[in-house]
């Protein structure tokens, strides 16, 4: 399928990246800010700030695990990967045209019977058909308005309802799943031939990040509240418990 306009590398447009960024960050501000500063208030600023950051990597680690590992929250069933989900899997095509260069040997062989197999065989493929239809559909539709210079929805663009998709065929080639098609233009023109490989994406990536920075930043911050805090009760105590003499 076509990916949307990324921004940074993300898979995300660059103003609904800046939109979201500068919410976040202003969310953080209020809300982190305002706890840090009570904490500051009560225990000083290098305290207060150890406290906070201890109590945020903590959470955040436990938030991200259970994005990760689901850990039953929803019972016995629980999906993994709750969390914000990367690139999902999806089918990418590798070439097209009237005699598309092949990227690999088997999309040489297609329509081959031997080597690709038509729908229907396996679960597993059936259920594909519908996915390399509309990723076959979406990049000729790219490609049209791309080359005349038009935007998704602009009046006269080619949409993917445009393109008719038939001889969906799939194979395999070592741990890689194939797919190939013959596609055309409603309207008239040649039949194109399209190759596509299954990428399995990269949806927990965003849950495995989180749950990495916070275990080192809970790493780093716990040494430091405790030398702190063991240095704030010398200061008050000089290192020993006050003396109790009874209820006042």
């Amino acid at each position: 399928m076509i990916a949307a306009g990324t921004c940074l590398g993300f898979d995300v447009a660059c103003d609904t990246l800046i939109k979201g960024g500068l919410s976040v960050v202003m969310a953080f501000v209020l809300f982190v800010g305002s706890v840090l500063l009570l904490l500051s208030a009560v225990f000083g600023r290098r305290m207060g700030y150890l406290v906070l950051a201890s109590s945020f990597f903590g959470w955040l680690l436990l938030l991200s695990s259970l994005w990760a590992f689901g850990f039953w929250s929803q019972g016995t069933e629980t999906p993994t990967n709750l969390g914000p989900r990367g690139i999902e899997p999806s089918w990418v095509v590798e070439a097209a045209g009237t005699r598309p260069e092949t990227t690999n040997e088997t999309f040489a062989s297609y329509p081959d019977p031997t080597t690709w197999r038509a729908p229907g065989t396996n679960e597993a493929d059936s259920g594909s058909v519908q996915s390399v239809q509309g990723a076959v559909q979406s990049y000729l539709a790219h490609q049209v308005n791309e080359e005349q210079g038009k935007e998704q929805f602009a009046p006269g663009a080619a949409q993917t309802t445009d393109f008719t998709v038939q001889g969906v065929r799939f194979a395999t080639d070592g741990s890689a799943s194939l797919a190939a098609a013959e596609a055309f233009y409603n309207g008239g023109g040649p039949v194109l031939t399209v190759y596509l490989r299954h990428d399995s994406g990269s949806v927990p990536v965003y849950s495995w990040a989180f749950m990495i920075f916070s275990a080192i930043g809970l790493a780093v911050h716990l040494p430091l509240l405790d030398r702190t805090e063991r240095k704030r009760k010398h200061i008050l105590t000089g290192g020993t418990a006050p003396p109790w003499y009874g209820p006042a």
